[in-house]
């Protein structure tokens, strides 16, 4: 092989490296935070619901779901957002690398993840089916929703935690209480852990014209996110009784509230840098409820066998 090819391999290397970097960035993939608040109260559903004894794979259809209706959504909004604000000569604010994007190769992507996302759902019973095509509304909603209503955070709440009566619906047949509640509990963190991302891009939704609670709320919004923590640490509190929840379950919740507090603190100026920072107490609430179920079930699995 002479030089001439080493270097054009090498370059063709370089063009396709840039170009895949464009397509994880416009489904999300450089925000990780997300997958934990889209999959994380799914994992919570599905324990609860099956009594510590999630099906392997249900939990796998459930988890491929999540990732890709997540990547669907962040496409939709992202990058044909973005596209869908330069054609109307508003500032459009593109993911990173976008310039590597086919825009014809993106919405055959997108089209691809919804397919793929409606058969899975499809391969449920009926009552799960219905819940599943609500969710592929909402997401194919969020495009409008951002640009239209302030309230988009708790849009988004309600678009990431729908996996929590989809859970339920799927092991069980239905929806129970104890699962509506968790299903308010989780919207509640969820909007919370967008608002703070809304704080933090606050200049820069103005400039774009994006609708967000934290433009709505002015200078209240950290009391708001307060408030935000607590309904969700009552709704967990109610769940975790209404469920018979035992002791490790409650230590999970202990430190999902102290996180809550550490985060309310980091953002204590409200500028951006602090808001990211209380954005990332986010996904440890998550993974620490998450956790005490996971470990109160297993315990309480190894005391009886015993």
């Amino acid at each position: 092989m002479t030089r001439h090819d080493l270097t054009a391999t090498d370059g063709d290397a370089s063009h396709w490296s840039e170009r895949l970097r464009g397509y994880r960035a416009a489904v999300g993939g450089d925000r990780p935070l997300g997958w934990v608040m889209v999959l994380g109260p799914v994992g919570w559903a599905l324990w609860v619901a099956s009594a510590g004894h999630p099906p392997v794979g249900l939990a796998v259809a459930f988890v491929a779901g999540g990732i890709l209706l997540r990547a669907a959504c962040c496409m939709i909004d992202g990058y044909f957002g973005a596209l869908q604000d330069a054609r109307a000569g508003r500032i459009a604010r593109f993911p990173p690398d976008a310039d590597r994007v086919d825009p014809r190769l993106a919405a055959l992507l997108c089209v691809v993840l919804l397919v793929v996302v409606a058969s899975l759902i499809l391969a449920l019973n009926p009552l799960t089916a219905w819940l599943g095509a609500s969710w592929l509304l909402l997401a194919l909603g969020y495009l409008l929703v951002k640009r239209h209503l302030y309230l988009v955070q708790a849009y988004v709440g309600v678009l990431a935690s729908w996996g929590v009566p989809l859970a339920f619906a799927a092991v069980t047949g239905e929806v129970s209480h104890a699962g509506w509640t968790l299903f308010i509990a989780s919207v509640l963190l969820v909007t919370a852990s967008a608002t703070w991302r809304a704080m933090a891009e606050r200049d820069e939704d103005l400039l774009t014209g994006v609708k967000s609670i934290a433009l709505l709320l002015g200078g209240v919004e950290r009391v708001a996110q307060g408030v935000l923590y607590g309904c969700a640490m009552v709704a967990l509190v109610l769940f975790g009784r209404t469920v018979g929840l035992g002791s490790w379950y409650w230590l999970g919740l202990l430190v999902a509230t102290l996180l809550a507090g550490l985060g309310v603190r980091a953002a204590r100026r409200c500028d951006p840098a602090g808001c990211l920072h209380a954005l990332d107490f986010s996904g440890w609430m998550v993974a620490a409820v998450y956790f005490g179920i996971v470990l109160d079930y297993a315990l309480r699995a190894r005391v009886i066998e015993a």
